[in-house]
């Protein structure tokens, strides 16, 4: 019950939500074969997916899509 997918900028935990960032973009190096400075090890990632920690936020996406409709937007009416 409940979930792993703390923002960057949580504002009950700022803390937290820079490490959950800093850990996910270790994880996106990591899968594009490159190296990372943080000790991210794939017990470390089992342990992290253990939990249910998330690496990629859905709401990145819903982000991205909401922005290039406003830049359609955007373009419509301006372009």
């Amino acid at each position: 019950f409940g979930h792993c997918n703390v923002p960057q900028t949580y504002p009950a935990n700022l803390v937290l939500g820079g490490w959950c960032h800093r850990m996910r973009a270790a994880y996106n190096n990591i899968q594009k074969g490159m190296k990372t400075t943080r000790n991210l090890s794939q017990e470390r990632i089992v342990r992290l997916e253990g939990i249910g920690f998330q690496w990629k936020l859905s709401d990145h996406d819903e982000g991205f899509e909401r922005r290039c409709f406003e830049l359609e937007t955007f373009k419509e009416e301006f372009g």
